[in-house]
């Protein structure tokens, strides 16, 4: 969050909590939220996870882009989308319920989170542009958060002696 922060920031003018904000906040604690109930069936079928979120996911797109007004204008379309979705969520799920039951929701989650990093890199390298120096601070911060998350010792420990 400390790094979206700085990259976003440009003057205090600039700095204020929009309504879109408010959602990606909320989307944010949703997907927690969901990574969490998945570890809880994690041991269960995968491909059975990954047909009943892709069902639900689909429908609840489909609803919103028609409610928004969206019309399928070709049907060549459809078929990209159904496969783009395939890989990039019904692959993704698959992998990542498999690696829930073995490694934890949270240790998941933190190695999943490097798909910036690999973005990032790619990025570099395909547009030849330095970013400035508020991007590789962000970038730090996140490599701290991701080790944080993914490391097996706890940050603060507990004073277990009793008053």
């Amino acid at each position: 969050m400390l790094s979206c922060i700085l990259l976003s920031f440009e003057d205090f003018s600039s700095f204020k909590f929009s309504q879109g904000s408010l959602f990606i906040v909320l989307a944010c604690i949703c997907w927690g939220f969901e990574n969490n109930c998945t570890r809880k069936i994690s041991s269960k079928d995968p491909l059975q996870i990954v047909l009943l979120k892709g069902i639900f996911s689909g429908l609840g797109s489909i609803i919103i882009g028609f409610s928004i007004g969206e019309r399928i204008t070709a049907l060549w379309g459809v078929f990209a989308v159904l496969g783009v979705g395939f890989v990039a969520y019904g692959l993704s799920i698959f992998f990542y319920v498999y690696a829930q039951r073995l490694l934890g929701a949270a240790r998941t989650s933190a190695y999943y989170a490097i798909a910036p990093f690999i973005g990032t890199a790619l990025s570099l390298v395909i547009f030849l542009q330095i970013p400035n120096y508020n991007y590789f601070i962000a970038l730090f911060l996140m490599v701290i958060g991701a080790w944080l998350c993914s490391s097996d010792k706890p940050i603060f420990k507990r004073n277990k002696s009793k008053p």
